[in-house]
């Protein structure tokens, strides 16, 4: 057992002893007071004691870097822990606490009067003795208490469970990330430019832990170039916000109300109200389209509820939004559609005085199972026409003599299919041009990156997002031309953007990330590559922070195709030691993009002595069509080699791996992937799958997607004329060739991935004797999103991951003790 105290008269600290046993450096621990600010009772007695001190922690831990802090105008210092210590007031003390593992033990205080225990800024407890238990990281840590004019000795001593629980308490000048910080920080969600790129509408979200799950979000009207505020929203905050042609007001929807911000004196006018469930707004000459949807009710003595079709079981499908117009100088509005079918707004076009809409009928004919009519609508006398249906569709923008059109490669008849000999994926976007007289021609067939979104430029050219590799870049479509072109938004993944459209040269603002750079956002002009900075997140959340580095590391499979990879090394690597690694790939159909954080925080799991590789095997969208196109009837046929190959050779090129304490982790398609790769090779050491499909024909029939995704990713095959690949495709079939030690987490609410696939697994694993382990998060679907749910789950994969490759079961002991009647 390990033990470290720190011992204080009135005139000096005394260190003695500490985990490891190494001495404590005295003047890393830091003292601000006896503080003798005259109040009316010492901090501890007042009433509204714990607030008031967590006011004061809240501002000390802020400035945690800082020497000095003014309070009430008395400028307080943080002094070694040596001075005189005598008078009546308060006292805080911080000093740096790290860990390299899960570290547990007792805190004790000796000679304060009610201390109080903070961590990071939270009360850990008010006691004289606290547990801590410390995920692998650095933390500062705080007391706070009244202080004595006597003079009292004062010790803290740290007793460790056991002999691995030491802590390291050396000042560093920064600190590895941590979880919070990369769920918290302020981040840009939104942004809206006026068209004449003067005003930015920006909209903000963070976490506080006080809070709890409940963000604190933000929206800012600001004016550009000098991103000073012009108006703030925090309750009632605006959506669907969109700025009319000649920026001059700024129409939105707050408090079941359509509202008008005037820009130039800021004053809001209401032009419609008892307005609920309103959305999409768009401006229409000097009127206002919108979507109205009435949400469906059901008979409330109903017991049992008859399917009317497979979307059916999707909780909103018999929902129906259709589309309306307000005249905003009266305030009349009128209704312009009326169907069974919901009608979404794509695009209007007001010097035409039509609409583009779609409806999605039920029709199962054709994968994917599903079809849309693409419809124009002429607003004067509301007929209709139907310009196609189609199965592979996604958007439409009108643009003079004619419109683009979003779809997959099979559009009209596989008009966007680079090779006619080649499965593709309708999943891999493509850009279509349909021209007056109604003729279509592909132009992107020949561009490798997955086309997303598209915003059209009052010269008609176009900015997509695309897919491209593991990147999320914005691309310039030059009609005229017809060429696409990069461009340099300084980020790797673009979260969002907004484009000044009626200027003659646009002014783009652009919010992103990259691997290991946090967000960003920039106005440029899109001539030019001179950036504005509106937003650093670095500055503001990072500054203190150290990550490790990042490397490429491509290699080319046993077929010739070149698999795109990158690795992340822990933060403080040493080249002549041997790591555990963890290795991650693709969910669904679309690669590991390079966000800075997000729901795999892979700097994170570096941050914790891990290197992390990264690799995106075939099946991938963003790398052309014969790539993503071998995602298609496979189901890890081909992923599966990819991926154990790829470790292979990441073993080989990197010798600080230890290639017997490799894991592996993937969510939904890379949760199946998980489980199949347990069935194929025995390489991992241990193994996490996240809301995984165990048996293929569960998922297509319960899934709420599953059907449609299959559609896709099983183009033509169905449990009756191709049971090979529904069997031997899936784990669960093959369980008992599984020997990798395996961790199945899934929420209990999941509707795309029902968590009946990580029970069928976690039964035939149990009846065959095999380690296995599941964990459910109550209330929580496909995707964990809300804050403490999250840090569980991030905890849980952890956990298992230092149990079975560090050989630190602890941690895993801590969250899911075994119970004695187990």
């Amino acid at each position: 057992m390990k033990a470290f105290s720190l011992v204080l008269t009135s005139l000096a600290m005394a260190v003695s002893g500490m985990a490891q046993g190494a001495e404590i450096d005295a003047k890393h621990i830091e003292r601000i007071g006896p503080v003798t600010q005259v109040s009316a009772t010492a901090l501890s007695k007042s009433a509204q004691a714990d607030a008031l001190r967590a006011n004061l922690v809240a501002k000390l831990s802020q400035e945690h870097k800082a020497s000095k802090v003014r309070i009430f105008n008395q400028a307080l210092s943080w002094q070694t822990a040596t001075s005189k210590a005598e008078g009546e007031g308060w006292l805080a003390y911080r000093l740096p606490v790290s860990t390299q593992r899960f570290t547990q033990g007792t805190l004790t205080v000796k000679g304060l009067e009610n201390p109080q225990v903070y961590l990071n800024g939270q009360l850990v407890k008010s006691a004289d003795k606290v547990e801590l238990e410390l995920a692998n990281g650095d933390y500062q840590l705080m007391l706070l208490a009244d202080g004595l004019q006597k003079e009292v000795s004062f010790s803290l001593d740290w007793q460790g469970k056991s002999d691995v629980d030491g802590l390291d308490f050396s000042a560093q000048k920064t600190q590895r990330v941590s979880a919070e910080q990369l769920f918290d920080s302020k981040v840009i969600s939104n942004l809206t430019l006026s068209p004449n790129g003067k005003y930015l509408l920006q909209s903000t979200i963070e976490y506080q832990t006080a809070q709890g799950d409940k963000p604190i979000q933000v929206t800012e009207l600001r004016k550009l170039p000098d991103n000073s505020v012009m108006y703030r929203w925090q309750d009632n905050r605006p959506s669907s916000a969109v700025w009319s042609d000649d920026a001059k007001q700024l129409a939105f929807v707050a408090n079941k109300q359509i509202q008008l911000l005037n820009v130039a004196d800021l004053t809001i006018d209401i032009a419609a109200t008892e307005l609920d469930n309103v959305s999409g707004l768009q401006w229409f000459g000097d009127s206002l389209l919108f979507s109205w949807e009435k949400p469906f009710k059901a008979d409330d003595k109903a017991t049992s509820k008859r399917f009317q079709a497979l979307e059916d079981r999707w909780s909103y499908w018999r929902n129906n939004s259709q589309l309306y117009q307000l005249d905003v100088a009266s305030g009349v509005i009128r209704q312009l559609t009326d169907s069974k079918i919901t009608s979404s707004l794509l695009d209007s076009n007001a010097d035409k005085g039509s609409l583009l809409l779609t409806r999605s009928s039920v029709d199962y004919k054709q994968p994917a199972h599903g079809i849309t009519q693409l419809i124009e609508l002429k607003v004067a006398d509301l007929s209709e026409t139907l310009i196609g249906e189609y199965r592979s569709f996604s958007g439409a923008l009108y643009a003079d003599k004619g419109m683009y059109i979003t779809a997959g490669p099979r559009f009209m008849d596989g008009m966007g299919m680079q090779d006619p000999n080649i499965e593709v994926n309708d999943y891999d976007g493509q850009l279509y041009w349909r021209d007056a007289e109604g003729k279509v021609s592909a132009l992107s067939k020949d561009f490798d990156p997955s086309i997303g979104s598209m915003t059209k430029l009052d010269n008609d050219d176009l900015l997509v997002t695309v897919t491209e590799g593991d990147r999320s870049p914005l691309y310039l479509f030059d009609k005229r031309k017809s060429r696409f072109s990069q461009i340099d938004t300084g980020v790797d993944m673009v979260d969002g953007f907004s484009v000044a459209a009626k200027q003659s040269t646009p002014t783009l603002v652009v919010a992103g990330t990259s691997a290991t750079s946090p967000q960003k956002a920039y106005s440029m002009s899109l001539n030019s590559n001179r950036k504005q900075v509106l937003f650093d997140s670095q500055k503001q959340h990072y500054a203190d922070t150290r990550l490790g580095k990042i490397e490429d590391f491509d290699f080319t499979n046993k077929h010739g195709h070149n698999i795109d990879g990158r690795v992340y090394l822990p933060a403080d690597f040493d080249a002549n030691k041997k790591y555990p690694a963890l290795v991650y790939y693709y969910g669904g159909t679309s690669p590991v993009g390079r966000h800075f954080t997000g729901r795999w925080p892979f700097n994170l799991w570096a941050a914790q002595g891990y290197v992390v590789y990264v690799l995106q095997p075939n099946g991938a969208t963003g790398y052309g069509q014969a790539f993503s196109g071998r995602h298609v009837n496979a189901w890890g046929k081909y992923s599966a080699d990819d991926i154990i190959e790829g470790t292979k050779a990441f073993l080989n090129a990197h010798s600080y791996v230890d290639a017997k304490r490799v894991g592996n982790m993937g969510a939904s398609y890379g949760g199946f992937m998980t489980m199949y790769l347990a069935t194929q090779t025995d390489i991992f050491a241990a193994s996490m799958s996240h809301a995984g499909i165990s048996n293929l024909s569960s998922y297509w029939g319960h899934g709420w997607w599953g059907y449609g995704y299959s559609g896709v990713a099983s183009r033509g095959s169905f449990p009756w004329n191709n049971p090979e690949l529904y069997v031997e495709q899936s784990p669960l079939y093959h369980a008992d060739k599984i020997s990798t030690p395996l961790l199945l987490i899934h929420g209990n609410s999941d509707t795309n991935v029902p968590v009946g696939e990580s029970h069928y697994m976690y039964t035939a694993l149990k009846l065959l004797g095999k380690e296995v382990e599941l964990v459910e998060f109550n209330d929580q679907d496909h995707h964990i999103n809300t804050r403490q749910a999250r840090f569980d789950w991030w905890n849980t994969t952890m956990a298992w991951f230092d149990m079975k490759l560090k050989d630190e079961p602890q941690w895993w002991n801590s969250l899911y003790p075994e119970t004695a009647d187990k």
